[in-house]
């Protein structure tokens, strides 16, 4: 697993593919406990750079900060507490996936970018990948492998929770530990459950321009761990989704990384 600064590290030299920071106004849509507002506007001088995180205290047990260049507070993207026209630049990583309503944040987004800003995202994992439900347990909130490959995959799109708690049961964990996955799957909104056409049609009807997109793909659970691993795809499964809403051909697409821009003659 990635340490946070390398993550870090990671998002930022990708979003200077696309944007300058330097000097810029930015807002981290979605910024956990602050640490890529914090290294941002350490290492790359923005003019300001603003981070807002709706669970800043339940789930981070952090308060709002602030500082010489930036501020970290509680906020939402379905509501952005900013003028019109304020941002260049709007980026946010590991976010997208969690959030309910993508159109209406997408909206908001781009009200308050200026004209010819740009939008930056990187999320993951989207709903109908392999483990698209996204069980994270523990007090680090990590991807733990042995949960991962106790969940069969894709199965939190084709199984029945009845079924689910019987694949369960078969397998290591405690009658307690299933509980709360079953929960996660069935009951919780941590993640917004979005296909990956769901998220797609979402983002080309922005009214934005579309400056970058790519998919990132995998068909094993394990990606969220190391990257890598061979197809767990098998036609039993494809037959399973095919009898659900699902699209078999949405089933490998992990995640995305997108580049928006707002044009000044666009509605």
């Amino acid at each position: 697993m990635r340490t946070v600064d390398e993550q870090n590290i990671i998002f930022c030299d990708s979003l200077l593919r696309f944007v300058k920071l330097d000097g810029k106004s930015i807002l981290d849509v979605g910024c956990g406990n602050g640490d890529l507002v914090r290294y941002i506007a350490e290492k790359y001088l923005p003019e300001y750079i603003a981070g807002i995180e709706p669970a800043l205290v339940e789930y981070w047990d952090s308060d709002e900060q602030e500082g010489k260049n930036w501020c970290v507070k509680h906020g939402n993207a379905y509501s952005l507490d900013y003028d019109d026209n304020t941002f260049d630049v709007v980026a946010s990583l590991s976010t997208f996936e969690h959030i309910g309503d993508i159109p209406t944040a997408l909206s908001e987004i781009k009200r308050v970018l200026k004209p010819y800003g740009r939008f930056y995202a990187e999320f993951s994992p989207i709903w109908t990948s392999a483990a698209g439900h996204h069980f994270l347990h523990g007090k680090d909130r990590s991807w733990n492998p042995e949960h991962l490959l106790a969940i069969p995959a894709w199965g939190h799109l084709y199984l029945s929770e009845k079924d689910m708690k019987l694949k369960l049961e078969k397998s290591f964990l405690d009658e307690k530990l299933i509980c709360k996955i079953l929960n996660f799957i069935y009951s919780s909104d941590y993640i917004n459950r979005y296909s990956r056409t769901m998220l797609s049609q979402a983002l080309a009807n922005s009214n934005m321009i579309v400056r970058y997109y790519e998919e990132r793909v995998s068909f094993n659970r394990l990606w969220a761990i190391n990257g890598v691993g061979g197809s767990e795809l098998t036609e039993d499964i494809v037959s399973a989704i095919a009898e659900t809403k699902y699209s078999v051909y949405d089933l490998g697409v992990v995640g995305l990384r997108v580049c928006l821009e707002k044009y000044a003659a666009l509605p």
